[in-house]
This record gives structure tokens, C-alpha cells and sequence, in this order.
């Protein structure tokens, strides 16, 4: 049953005159380098719109006390505050105060968690941390303070990080793909086309085709969401083993190869994915896995008369212990024979990063391996092999600070006159840039450009450069010591990009996704279950000198809300440039490529996805704009009856992307809004218009089959409907009560039944590595569970346990239902997350490569309590006036709804004033009884409701009516606004139930 203060915690726009903050659980706590982590609760609280005024707000009272030379002898440190909750459908900001003074603050999307993080200096200082429910529903939040220190478990002091650089860091904005696209993205590579200024993805055996808002028609400003398309070729999505995309900016020639064997899959497109050409398949000689392409321009000299494409195509592949360079001659319709460029006596393997091509020619690969031979001063340094020859010879040019050996390749740079730039992850896991001007001969400013946010593990740089003195480097860190690539460890991962604008004397480092880490708990593996995000990102720029980064995001679902949740994604995600200084000077006196000066924001994004309009309530979302290197302090939000109509101001927030219009009428059928961003310089321009029609609320119905859909696959993309998701659902109804119901639906079965040899396997990494599983590998069709572990090549091996309850069955439409017992679980309650959810489709056998896959998803426990007859019955109340002068007379209707079978028997309430009627009888049957209260002070109360029926049921919610009372004797006339900001009619009372996981199932 809700909590009587939970529903109506969701209100928001009215005057509550409540004390301006009250105090956490506990009030307060010291922070010290020997005090470990300070955790603290806050109140239940009423949502008050970011206004600690209206509603209170809980304040914690944090001292940090510190020695006098700390931040000299743990440089970089930082105190940090995450503010987290369980309900993700609340909304939370979070605030940082010191002498009165706001110092940092956190106001994301609902169901995002709030961080806040500042330098920690020196010293003791008084620090308020002040919880604000923006909209909530009556929970509450926990706060975490941590202390962070770079590298605490080294016996002397880390060193400095480097130097600051001047001027405005670069901004950027993360584009995600679509639901049923870019699911499988581990190792992503992107290619940019200057002519049609569009990006390609490759997608495992997908190519994407990625469109910018402003040059899409018609045109929307650059906030907006990219627009993804699928425009694969045939012969590469095929079941292959390593994806690789580029694009040559030269001629806008994409490039795709899929691994097969010693052998690759090859083809080409010249209209960004419209229609694909075959290129050579295979290699006389090539290597067998980790293969890299690249275009660049021949050497000097080389002989390029009466060849059919201006560019030289590499292709780089390695086997064991060697690696080849093959060259291709017109454009990607046939190679060359594979030409060694790594010894083949280096018995300690041959993986290397992807190539690159000088302006002048010269190829680079970059290389990470412990034993590079012959050069003895080459030994356990990173390396790049130099070939001035288009392939035919080779150099190795070591760096000689370096330490060889980490898990993740280097990635090179080259900017417009040669400068080479290498990204690489040293053996103590930094990562690191170093600079050559003579080819790799020597290097410079070789410095740990993580070092400035404490980062002491990361993976996966990504270098991109352009003028001489630009570049920069994209890379995964963690803060958190000790087993980084251990299922065990305990870190959160986010995606960085350091930026140089001074040859790699200074740089910037931002964290370009602060609230929504790239992977929770569980590690980043090289190998093993947690494998997901395979080997690479990868990192381009514009024809303006932007910054382009591919990266997988694995933390998705419940995991951005608690790492613990990490279900091991692999979401295709690129990173663009959307202000400050690019890798080009010559644009940075464009409009918002500032170096020094803040400007105003750009255009915000109003967003129809993230909006909602339904009879009780009107929710505007939108996408926050470039904020010009000032932080957005207000955003305004426009509404009229029609597009060309003028717009009236309805309402502002303080910087949040959302605002509930409480004085929206439903009896307008459509409204349209726009959106204006503000900060310290000035106005935005007004953002896009969209159109918000009523439609229903959305009733997420898990009380019976298939219930909630958590995952979702794009048919087409499995090798034949027989393995081809489509989805991934969990239920829970009474029928089966102490169980989860799991479907999987497949395109369907061709044969009515599942082919031989067939296993779909759904996996748990983080629940000791469970599975369930239908099994036609064994003879006859069953279903069956047990736990997984890792084989080499990155195979898994299933252990069967035992089977699975004999009601699990599938049908001929390709539907497999499991059931499932939630003990399998642990200890679940209403609200626990369930994450994993990972579905393979195989063939062949249970250790086969996946001929398709879903998710992983993330299923929140909702129980079957409200599945049963009680949960049926819901009350309601109206008020004939919502505020005005006291004494002010309320006439109230009480009614409510009551399951098949039975009548409304009595009714209660509770005027909010002291005052209150309990059980009283519906009279001849009806549904529905008024009641006339007076208020006669100034105040603002909850008028709450209950039903009771004949069987003697109580109504699970509490319906509520907000009254605003004046002491002014003022007209009592009824307001639309005070309407539709206290009642909570029964749409509205679905979506809450539905946020809280405790939704009923009603007949209407």
C-alpha cells in the first residue's frame, strides 16, 4: 500500500510556507583523510520544484577537516557528494554550499543520480550539502561524501598533474542510438564524410549511418538528437569476428571489414551506405584477428600514374605472434600481399593499434607489446612501427618513458605538418601522450593526462590531432585502485577527453558524461565475462576540427542509478564537439568556438520523446544546449495554441531540462512549446516548437503476460528468423506467485519447433554468473539453469544444474516463456533491480558464437501483491476550489473504483487541518458523496481520501486535493491550476503506480 504522502509529493507549483530546509539523518559529519566514506539519509520529502521555499529541502552539515599541506601532498584531490535513490521515476538535485555561497550544484533528468564534486584544498572548512526534491514521490535520497585521493595506496605522493590550460575547455554533447539500434557496439570505429557531413558506425555487423540535427531537413538546432539509420551491406553482416569502419575524408569513401578466419570481409560505399561494392575477400597472407584499415596519401616519389584512387588503402591484421600491412592500389578492390612489419620470434603476441597516415605519407602503427625485437631499446617500451616506404619497410620508433604491456593499444594522431601525437595506456594502467616532430624519432612532454581527476586505471585511448600545436586523446578512467579488470572490483568508469591546444605542454580534461557512467561494478576486462566493451574506442574529427568519440556505453538501465547494477552493455554512443576552441584555429573566431570568452547559450532542443502531456498532467523536456562556457542558470518555457500563434511565458526552472505546466488546461486538446536558455551572458535563441497533444498514460501491466518489455531487437539482424530477437519481457502474476515470468520472443520458429542443435541462453554476469536457458543442444527440447564460465577465445561454457519449472514452455510464433523461481534472485522486494537480462541466440552448440543478441535489460521487482482483488480498488477526490480567502468553503466529491464482485461500502477523509471523517456509508449504492468543509485559517493542506468496499478492502492510494488558503478575505472562484496541481486523477495515479513499481491492474 502507498504511503499517504506519496502521492501527493508529485505536485508541484504551489505556495507551501514551510521552513526553508530541515536537517538530514544524521545532521551532520566530518570528513577526514582517515574517516573513510560519510553516508547520510534525507527526510521524506514533498516535491517543491527546485524552490526550498515552497516545500522543504533536508541539509547535511559537512566539515572537512584536512592537514594544513594536503593539497600539496595529495594534489588533485577532491570532495565528492553522490546523491542516489531507488525510485527512478524521482527527481533529486543536489546542492553544495559554503558561507552561504552555492560553490557547485547538480539538477539532472529523474532518475539520474546528482554528483557534485570540488577541489578539497587545505584546512578545515564548513560545507553545507543540500538535498532539493525537485519531484518526488514522498522518498527518500542517500548521500554519499567521499574523499577523493589520486593513488592513496602509493607510499609517496603521486606526481602533479600537469598544468592547467588556459582558456575555455572544449564542450561537448553525447548522442545515443536508438532502441533497436547500435545494441552490440562493442570496439566501435566511426568515419566522417565532409561532403555530406554525415558519420558512419559500425554497429559489430552493422553499419550505421549517424545525421546531425542542423543538417537534417527540416533543420533543428544542434541539441537535438542525432538521427541513426541502418545501412549495412550484404556481405558484412555476416557472423563475423572483429568489425572495422573508416572513412577516407579525401573522397568520402567508407570503408567496412568484417573478420572471418585469417580472411576479411570486405567492402566499400561512396554514398554513405546506400549501396556497398565488394572488395577483395581475404588476403594472400593475412593475420587472423584485430585487423585495422586506413587511407592515406602515398610517399613522396611513389609511382602514382594511371592508378584508379588518389589514396593508398592499408590493411594491418595480426596472427599470434606477427602482424602484416597489406596495400591497396584502387581503392579497396584488391590488395597486395601481407607484408611483415612485426618480428616473428616475439613470443609475446602480436596485437598493435589501427594505423595511420601522415599528410607526407608515412604510415604509423601503433604498438603496446612487451617484445619488440630488434632493437634492444625497444624492449617493454610503446612503440610506433614507421614505414616512409607506402608498407614495404619499417622502423621502430619506441618512447622511452613509456612502460609496454597494458591492456589497451596506443592510438597516434598526426596533425596537418606531420606532428605525431601517441595515446597510450602505460603498464601502471594511466594513460599518457607523448609528442614527436621527427617522426617517432624522439619524444616529448610525455605526460599523464588523467592525472588532473585522479584517474589511476584506464582503457582504450582514442588520438586524434589537426593544426601542430591541437590534439587530443579519448580514454575510459576510473578513480578506484586495485583489480580494475576484475568482475570483483568495485570502480565506476566514465569517458574523458583531454584536449592540447600547445603541443602537449597543458591540457583540458573533461569528463564528457558525468552522470552516466561508461561501466559499474564488475571491472573492464581484456578477457572474461566483463568483457563487453572488447578492445578499442575510437576517435575522429570534422571537417571543422571537432572532436568525434565512438565509445560502448556498458552502463545502462539501473546501473547509472547504482553501479552495482551493471548489466554489461555495449550501446553504440558518439561524443561531438559543440564548443570551444576545435583542432582547426582558423574557425576559432566562429560563433561558439570561443577560446576565452563565455558566451550566451546556444538554442535548446524541446524534445517530444521527453515530453508528455496526458488529462491530469503536462511534463516539457528538452535537451540542454551548448552553454558558451557559462553554466545555464534559468531556462524559460513558451506555450500557445498554435505554432504561428504568440507564445506565453508559462513558467522557468533553475537549469533543469524539465518543467511541469500545472496550469495546462485538458480541455485544450493540443498545446505547443519552445524553450529559452539563459546564463550570465545573456538569451539563447528560442529553441525548436513541439507539439504536445493528450494522449493516454502509459500502463506498464505486469500481473499478467508478457508484462514488461525491458529490451528491445531490430528484426532483420539475426542470421534467419529461427535467431532473430525481438525482445525480452519479465511478468510477475499471481498465477505464479514466488516466480518470474521470462519471455523471450523470437521472429519465430520456422519449423514450429526450435531447430536442432538450437540454445538461447539469457545471462547474469553480476548474479554468480547465473543462466537459464532453452536447450535443444542435448536431444530433446528443455529448459534448464545453471552458471557460466569463460573458455578461451572468448567462448563461454554453460553448466547445466537442473531444470527449469515444467510451466516454462514456446510456442510456434517463436514465443519462449521461462519460469523462473526469484529465489534465483536472492532476497527480492518491490523495487529491486534485476539487471543482466542478456540474451544469446546460438547454433551448433551452447559455446557457439551468438548468431544474435538482446539486451542486457533491467527489470524492476514490482511483486504480485498488486495483482490481487485489493489492488482494484482506487479512490478519488475532487475539490470544488483550490484557494482562496479564509474562511474558505470546499465542497469535496469522494468516489472510487472497485474490483468485479463487489460495491463501494464506505468512505474517509482527512481535511488536512486536524479535521477528518471516517467511514462513511455510500448511500443507495452510489459511487460517489460530497462533503462541505470550511477552512478557516491561512495555510496550505492535503485533503486525502480512502474507498472501502464490501469485502472490506481498503483503496491502496491516497487520493489528494491541494488547498491554498489566504488570509486575505479573497473570491473562492475555482482555478484551473489549482486543479490540475492537486487532484490525481486515475491517469495520473497509473504513471505513479508505474514509477513506483507498484502499479494495479484496473479495468478501466
Amino acid at each position: 500500500m502507498l504511503r499517504m504522502g506519496m502521492l501527493s509529493a508529485v505536485v508541484t507549483g504551489l505556495l507551501v510556507l514551510s521552513p526553508v530546509a530541515s536537517a538530514t539523518t544524521p545532521a551532520s559529519g566530518e570528513l577526514t583523510p582517515q574517516s573513510g566514506d560519510l553516508t547520510f539519509t534525507s527526510s521524506p520529502l514533498l516535491s517543491n520544484a527546485g524552490e526550498c521555499a515552497v516545500a522543504p529541502c533536508d541539509d547535511y552539515a559537512l566539515t572537512v577537516t584536512l592537514p594544513a599541506n594536503f593539497d600539496q601532498t595529495a594534489p588533485g584531490a577532491t570532495v565528492r557528494v553522490t546523491l542516489t535513490w531507488s525510485n527512478p521515476a524521482d527527481d533529486f538535485d543536489l546542492q553544495l554550499l559554503e558561507n552561504g555561497s552555492e560553490i557547485d550544484s547538480s539538477g539532472e533528468a529523474p532518475g539520474t543520480p546528482e554528483v557534485v564534486e570540488v577541489p578539497a584544498g587545505a584546512g578545515t572548512r564548513s560545507l553545507v550539502v543540500r538535498v532539493v526534491p525537485y519531484a518526488v514521490a514522498g522518498g527518500t535520497a542517500t548521500g554519499t561524501v567521499s574523499l577523493v585521493i589520486p593513488d592513496p595506496n602509493s607510499g609517496t605522493p603521486p606526481p602533479p598533474p600537469p598544468p592547467p590550460a588556459a582558456g575555455l575547455a572544449p564542450r561537448f554533447q553525447v548522442h545515443v542510438a536508438p532502441p533497436l539500434l547500435g545494441n552490440d557496439s562493442g570496439e566501435p570505429t566511426l568515419g566522417f564524410n565532409p561532403f555530406t557531413q554525415r558519420v558512419m558506425f559500425i554497429d559489430y555487423v552493422n553499419a550505421l549511418r549517424v545525421s546531425f540535427p542542423e543538417d537534417l531537413d527540416p533543420q533543428t538546432p544542434v541539441a537535438c538528437d542525432a538521427t541513426w539509420e541502418d545501412k549495412s551491406g550484404r556481405i558484412t553482416q555476416l557472423n563475423t569476428l572483429d568489425p572495422i569502419l573508416t572513412t577516407d575524408q579525401t573522397t568520402g569513401r567508407t570503408f567496412n571489414s568484417q573478420l572471418s578466419g585469417a580472411n576479411s570481409l570486405f567492402e566499400y560505399s561512396d554514398d554513405d551506405g546506400e549501396t556497398w561494392i565488394p572488395g577483395q575477400i581475404g588476403l594472400p597472407n593475412g593475420g587472423a584477428d584485430h585487423q585495422g584499415v586506413v587511407a592515406g596519401p602515398y610517399p613522396d616519389g611513389f609511382p602514382t600514374a594511371g592508378l584508379l584512387y588518389p589514396n593508398a588503402v592499408y590493411y594491418c591484421s595480426q596472427s599470434v605472434a606477427t602482424a602484416f600491412c597489406a596495400r591497396s592500389d584502387d581503392g579497396g578492390q584488391t590488395f597486395g600481399p601481407g607484408m611483415t612489419f612485426k618480428n616473428t620470434d616475439c613470443s609475446a603476441g602480436a596485437l598493435h593499434g589501427h594505423p595511420k597516415v601522415a599528410p607526407d605519407g608515412t604510415l604509423y602503427i601503433p604498438d603496446s607489446s612487451q617484445c619488440v625485437l630488434p632493437l634492444a631499446e625497444s624492449a617493454e617500451k610503446v612503440v610506433a612501427f614507421v614505414s616512409e616506404d607506402a608498407g614495404m619497410t619499417y622502423s621502430v620508433r619506441p618512447i622511452p618513458q613509456s612502460a609496454g604491456g597494458a591492456g589497451s593499444d596506443p592510438s597516434v594522431g598526426i596533425a596537418t605538418d606531420g606532428t605525431v601525437y601517441m595515446c597510450y595506456e602505460n603498464a601502471d594502467g594511466t594513460t599518457h601522450v607523448a609528442v614527436s616532430r621527427d617522426k617517432g624519432e624522439t619524444w616529448i612532454n610525455d605526460t599523464n593526462i588523467g592525472a588532473a581527476a585522479g584517474l589511476v586505471a584506464t582503457r582504450f585511448p582514442a588520438m586524434v590531432a589537426g593544426d601542430p600545436d591541437r590534439a587530443a586523446c579519448a580514454f575510459l578512467g576510473t578513480t578506484t585502485n586495485g583489480g580494475s579488470e576484475s568482475l570483483a572490483f568495485e570502480g565506476v568508469w566514465y569517458p574523458y577527453i583531454a584536449t592540447t591546444y600547445d603541443a602537449g605542454e597543458t591540457w583540458h580534461l573533461v569528463n564528457v558524461s558525468p552522470n552516466d557512467p561508461v561501466q559499474g561494478f564488475g571491472g573492464v576486462g581484456p578477457s572474461g565475462i566483463n568483457r563487453n566493451l572488447l578492445d578499442f574506442n575510437d576517435a575522429e574529427i570534422d571537417d571543422e576540427g571537432r572532436i568525434l568519440f565512438a565509445y560502448a556505453d556498458g552502463c545502462t538501465g539501473a546501473c547509472v542509478l547504482d553501479p552495482r547494477a551493471n548489466g554489461f552493455a555495449a550501446k553504440g554512443t558518439i561524443v561531438r564537439q559543440t564548443g570551444g576552441r576545435t583542432l582547426y584555429a582558423a574557425f576559432d573566431e566562429q560563433m561558439r568556438f570561443n577560446a576565452s570568452t563565455p558566451l550566451a547559450p546556444a538554442a535548446a532542443c524541446a524534445s517530444s520523446t521527453k515530453s508528455q502531456r496526458t488529462i491530469s498532467r503536462t511534463r516539457v523536456g528538452w535537451n540542454a544546449p551548448d552553454d558558451g562556457g557559462s553554466a545555464v542558470t534559468r531556462y524559460d518555457v513558451y506555450r500557445a495554441l498554435a505554432p504561428n500563434e504568440a507564445f506565453t511565458l508559462v513558467g522557468s526552472t533553475a537549469g533543469k531540462t524539465s518543467y511541469v505546466d500545472t496550469s495546462a488546461n485538458p480541455g485544450v486538446e493540443r498545446y505547443y512549446y519552445k524553450v529559452v536558455a539563459n546564463n550570465a551572458q545573456g538569451v539563447a535563441p528560442e529553441s525548436n516548437v513541439i507539439e504536445l497533444p493528450i494522449s493516454e498514460d502509459t500502463v506498464v501491466d505486469t500481473c499478467s503476460l508478457p508484462g514488461e518489455i525491458i529490451a528491445t531487437d531490430a528484426l532483420g539482424d539475426g542470421l534467419g528468423d529461427d535467431f532473430d530477437f525481438e525482445y525480452i519481457a519479465v511478468a510477475e502474476p499471481l498465477e505464479y506467485e514466488g516466480n518470474l515470468v521470462i519471455t523471450m520472443k523470437i521472429a519465430n520458429f520456422s519449423a514450429t519447433v526450435p531447430p536442432p542443435g538450437s540454445f538461447y541462453g539469457m545471462l547474469f554476469p553480476l548474479n554468480a554468473q547465473r543462466f537459464l536457458a532453452l536447450d535443444s543442444t542435448q536431444g530433446p527440447t528443455s529448459f534448464v539453469y545453471g552458471t557460466y564460465e569463460e573458455l578461451p577465445q572468448g567462448l563461454l561454457a554453460f553448466n547445466a544444474e537442473g531444470a527449469l519449472d515444467e510451466r516454462s514452455q514456446y510456442a510456434a510464433d517463436g514465443t519462449v516463456v521461462m519460469v523462473v523461481p526469484k529465489s534465483v534472485f536472492g532476497d527480492l522486494t518491490p523495487g529491486t533491480p534485476i539487471a543482466g537480462f542478456d540474451a544469446r541466440a546460438r547454433a551448433g552448440t551452447s559455446a557457439a558464437t551468438s548468431r544474435d543478441t538482446a539486451g542486457p535489460g533491467t527489470y524492476f521487482v514490482r511483486g504480485t501483491s498488486i495483482c490481487s482483488a485489493a489492488g482494484l480498488l482506487l479512490a478519488d477526490i475532487e475539490a470544488s476550489v483550490n484557494k482562496g480567502g479564509a474562511p474558505l468553503d470546499v465542497d469535496f466529491t469522494v468516489s472510487g473504483d472497485a474490483a468485479e464482485g463487489t460495491q463501494l461500502q464506505s468512505w474517509s477523509i482527512d481535511f488536512g487541518d486536524g479535521q477528518s471523517l471516517q467511514d462513511q456509508a455510500f448511500v443507495n449504492g452510489q459511487s460517489s458523496a460530497h462533503v462541505v468543509h470550511t477552512y478557516r485559517s491561512a495555510g496550505t493542506y492535503a485533503a486525502r481520501a480512502w474507498v472501502k468496499d464490501s469485502k472490506g478492502n481498503v483503496s491502496s492510494n491516497s487520493a489528494v486535493e491541494h488547498i491554498v488558503v489566504s488570509g486575505a478575505n479573497a473570491s473562492g472562484g475555482s482555478t484551473d491550476q489549482g486543479r490540475f496541481g492537486g487532484a490525481l486523477p486515475m491517469t495520473l495515479l497509473l504513471g505513479l503506480l508505474v514509477a513506483l513499481g507498484l502499479r494495479q491492474r484496473l479495468r478501466r
